[in-house]
């Protein structure tokens, strides 16, 4: 059974470790089931909507057969940027973010057209990253691409390699979610794409 909402699983209330991930062999792309340890996240919001403490003892990887990204079963998503954030997003002059503090998910997903997402690599003071324009119903964002294995992509074939992974029909099912504010972005938590699906 899908869950009905997204959760940040947080071995003994912390970051993963190294050696945590390759113990428990845990990859991009792999099913884990897991206890929570039942203690109350004690972030800010709008992360400790989904911060989840839970025992890494417990940890256990599935062989599942692949996700249905849509339909009856299909983890929820929205019709709007917005709409996933409770309608508290706002534009900055280049992204998106959600004011710390807010009381909204961090984690989300929205579902676009294969044709409103396209990649691009942007190039801020000589640094070079993976970006993506996407476009809902409502509007056009530059979004920051934090999925791992399009960045792997993206490092190891370059750009057009990433654009062609995408299918040319359909829809996708785009995975988002909130920076949590930093020095250099105080008070916002930035979106970013975390992984692509169909």
């Amino acid at each position: 059974m899908i869950p009905s909402r997204m959760v940040r699983p947080l071995p003994n209330g912390g970051n993963w470790t190294g050696q945590l991930l390759a113990r428990r062999q845990i990859v991009p792309g792999v099913m884990i089931g897991f206890r929570a340890t039942g203690a109350r996240p004690t972030g800010l919001y709008p992360h400790r909507t989904e911060d989840t403490p839970i025992d890494p003892d417990t940890i256990k990887l599935f062989n599942q057969p692949p996700w249905q990204w849509f339909g009856t079963d299909a983890p929820p998503t929205a019709a709007t940027l917005a709409d996933a954030f409770g309608g508290h997003l706002q534009k900055a002059r280049k992204g998106a973010y959600v004011q710390d503090g807010t009381r909204v998910g961090s984690l989300a997903a929205v579902k676009i057209s294969y044709g409103s997402l396209v990649f691009y690599e942007d190039d801020y003071n000589g640094e070079k990253s993976l970006r993506a324009y996407l476009e809902d119903p409502v509007d056009r964002y530059s979004l920051p691409v934090v999925a791992k294995s399009l960045r792997e992509t993206y490092r190891r074939k370059g750009l057009g390699s990433v654009n062609q992974l995408l299918p040319n029909q359909g829809y996708l099912h785009v995975r988002v979610g909130l920076a949590r504010a930093s020095v250099g972005q105080p008070e916002r938590c930035t979106v970013m794409i975390n992984g692509v699906y169909w």
